[in-house]
């Protein structure tokens, strides 16, 4: 009578193979996983910059320069303000344009385990020239 079953060797690899496997698929979710928490940071941070950013519409001036600051302990801020000119003045020195135009960038950055990330902001405002208001 001869015994059936499986040799030594077919278990080795059936348990290799499973072994693979299961190693495959514990990385997909650590990767899922790190994924979905890099995906919650930008959020946030993103959420920080459209704070800041209404922070700044309401503000009654815009000056030139840049200013930084922090949220918490994780992510940190810094706004740079510069005017921009839209037209070339050089023909008609004096010429005044009715609004000044400024372009305003907000960069949040943060530290992310081993890696600092950031992210941007940008837009524009127009304000009028001191001049005008206290003529108006």
């Amino acid at each position: 009578m001869k015994a059936r079953g499986f040799t030594l060797i077919e278990v080795l690899v059936a348990v290799a193979i499973l072994g693979i496997g299961l190693t495959v698929t514990l990385e997909l979710f650590a990767g899922g996983l790190r994924l979905g928490r890099t995906s919650e940071e930008y959020t946030k941070a993103v959420n920080y910059a459209r704070m800041k950013m209404e922070e700044l519409a309401v503000k009654p001036e815009v000056a030139e320069g840049s200013e930084e600051g922090s949220f918490d302990d994780t992510f940190r801020w810094q706004v740079e303000v510069k005017k921009v000119d839209l037209l070339p003045v050089e023909d008609k020195p004096d010429f005044k344009p009715p609004v000044h135009f400024y372009q305003v960038q907000i960069d949040v950055i943060w530290k992310s385990g081993s890696k600092e990330r950031s992210t941007r902001l940008e837009s524009y405002r127009t304000m009028k020239p001191k001049e005008e208001e206290k003529k108006s």
